[in-house]
């Protein structure tokens, strides 16, 4: 679905403004139509404890149902890959894998989650637009959603582009105080992810840890 079927199926009058729960649904219908999606990203933790920033680079790919792949280039390769049935978190400087099975993807944050399109944003979170000092510009919405039950973190922000609904930056707030900001560039949709790009194959003589079921 495109960014004008989008607009069309939000319920503001021509030429008035979308409030924060409509910016919401846009978002929410914008990946329920998506099938897969890739991008570019650079993600900066801060930890205010240590009062120390980490920042890592790779790229993302997702496609339903079920299937990521976050392959880390800088400042280390690390690669988390899940395939539908389980999860694989690859480190070659350690020469170690741990393979979580029965793996779904409601375990992860709704921070990640959004890009299948899973839940309903506005059922899980109090919406309200946000104006936080280095988040978005004019040309997007910056959102603020706060979980209604309790949950990992305790603020999430969407940067939500105004031409396409596509979310370019997220932003967590942990109850710590803790920063974990992702942003996201050269993304693409719907470009058909083969399965294939989410089969992990262990490799040779690595160490191979089995996560607890949970």
């Amino acid at each position: 679905m495109n960014a004008l079927c989008v607009l069309l199926l939000l319920s503001a009058p021509p030429g008035a403004p979308l409030d924060a729960a409509q910016v919401a649904d846009g978002v929410q219908k914008f990946y329920e139509t998506t099938q897969d999606f890739q991008a570019a990203f650079r993600q900066e933790y801060s930890s205010k404890a240590l009062g120390q920033k980490k920042e890592s680079t790779g790229f993302v790919y997702i496609k339903k149902p079920g299937r990521m792949r976050w392959d880390y280039r800088t400042p280390q390769a690390k690669h988390f890959v899940a395939d539908g049935e389980a999860l694989y978190i690859y480190d070659p400087d350690l020469e170690q894998v741990m393979v979580q099975r029965s793996f779904s993807d409601a375990e992860l944050s709704t921070a990640v989650t959004f890009l299948w399109g899973r839940g309903k944003l506005r059922d899980e979170f109090e919406v309200a637009f946000a104006s936080r000092p280095g988040l978005g510009g004019p040309e997007h919405w910056v959102l603020e959603l706060t979980p209604r039950k309790p949950a990992r973190f305790s603020r999430l922000y969407f940067v939500v582009e105004k031409k396409t609904f596509r979310v370019s930056e997220t932003l967590v707030l942990d109850p710590g105080g803790n920063e974990n900001r992702l942003f996201f560039s050269r993304m693409a949709v719907n470009v058909g992810l083969k399965d294939e790009a989410f089969r992990f194959e262990i490799p040779p003589g690595v160490e191979v840890i089995e996560a607890p079921r949970p």
